[in-house]
């Protein structure tokens, strides 16, 4: 088992701040927030990232137009409190989710 690691003042208010505009919208990360809770922000956020699902909470983020504010994007922010796979994973699912969204805006056009 490894030691637990400590995430960065940052990107606990990164978290703190998502989680604030998510419930400002009406959604409450429930699963992420049990998990933050019993894991701790950073080993939560690399096994969510690293699941081969894309994880309800990032779909409900990206309908609410806050992909910006998800763990994926965090990954991306803080890159050097999380693992290589975890860096990988989030930039994909986020071009994933972006392209998609190009595409979208592309039809509406």
């Amino acid at each position: 088992m490894r030691p637990e690691r400590a995430a960065s003042v940052g990107l606990e208010a990164f978290i703190d701040r998502s989680i604030e505009l998510a419930k400002a919208r009406k959604y409450i990360p429930t699963v992420f927030i049990g998990m933050r809770h019993q894991y701790g922000t950073l080993e939560a956020i690399e096994r969510l990232v690293q699941s081969g699902e894309i994880q309800s909470g990032f779909k409900r983020l990206r309908q609410l137009d806050l992909l910006d504010w998800t763990i994926e994007a965090a990954v991306t922010k803080f890159p050097d409190e999380f693992s290589r796979n975890a860096r990988e994973c989030a930039e994909w699912r986020l071009t994933q989710a972006r392209s998609k969204r190009s595409s979208s805006e592309a039809l509406l056009s």
